[in-house]
């Protein structure tokens, strides 16, 4: 597996409210974990690393237990949930987190698949074969109105309510992540980002440079790849915190 996982506070914001985890640790699995808070300055940064860590350590903790036998899809169900729990706890214990929350996208790297959940407009992408597809539906104002047919995708680009999202973690008691399994083949490429790079970088845009990775050979081309997203959104302004997660599928294989 090639991977990289980079963050940005952007141009615009003084703070980072972004969080990222990678876990490499529960291998032959791999778990990568972003977040991206809510809630002014101090409580989107503590919402964020709270869900990015609370997950990476459920999970980890029920892949040492129950190693190849672990169920990916309960464990990131149950794992989100944990830190949604953690979130809303915290919220109703100190008055500076009140209303605090955060969106996340966690892809749990199993085998020959992908575990993916997530919770608000922090999406997934997947290049397979040349064809890049988003693999997760943002829960967001504006794109329930174009799920309805009353907005189009142009138009969600530019609506001033676009930032507004209809499920996070840690706003409420209980949250209800979506959660699927799809095949991570040889040479598939997977994108996890916040919305400080899908709200500026379109998708053509995104495809015309993960195509080099599905043929990449070291992990310098990931990294690389990482950095030119990044400042891809940067170079438009850079108005929100951009995170980005860059997974390769990549055989390891034996040498004569």
């Amino acid at each position: 597996m090639l991977l990289a996982a980079k963050t940005h506070v952007g141009l615009v914001r003084p703070n980072n409210q972004d969080s990222f985890v990678v876990r490499t640790d529960v291998a032959p699995a791999c778990l990568v974990v972003i977040a991206d808070g809510m809630g002014g300055a101090q409580a989107g940064e503590v919402a964020s690393r709270l869900a990015a860590d609370t997950v990476s350590e459920y999970v980890a903790e029920a892949y040492r237990q129950a190693g190849t036998g672990v169920e990916p899809e309960k464990v990131l169900r149950d794992a989100v949930q944990a830190a949604n729990h953690r979130i809303w706890e915290a919220s109703r214990h100190s008055a500076e987190y009140v209303g605090m929350g955060t969106t996340l996208v966690a892809a749990f790297i199993h085998g020959g698949s992908v575990c993916l959940a997530h919770v608000g407009d922090s999406r997934a992408y997947v290049l397979h074969k040349g064809e890049l597809a988003q693999v997760t539906d943002d829960h967001s104002l504006v794109a329930e109105l174009v799920r309805r047919g009353q907005l189009t995708e142009e138009e969600a680009q530019h609506h001033p309510q676009r930032h507004i999202v209809t499920r996070s973690l840690g706003t409420a008691e209980f949250t209800d992540p979506d959660v699927s399994v799809r095949p991570f083949d040889e040479g598939d490429v997977l994108l996890l980002c916040t919305d400080g790079l899908s709200n500026l970088v379109q998708p053509s845009e995104l495809k015309e440079r993960l195509e080099p990775l599905q043929d990449a050979k070291v992990q310098a081309d990931v990294e690389q790849a990482a950095e030119e997203l990044i400042g891809l959104a940067l170079a438009r302004g850079g108005s929100d915190n951009v995170t980005v997660a860059l997974l390769v599928r990549r055989e390891e294989r034996e040498t004569a």
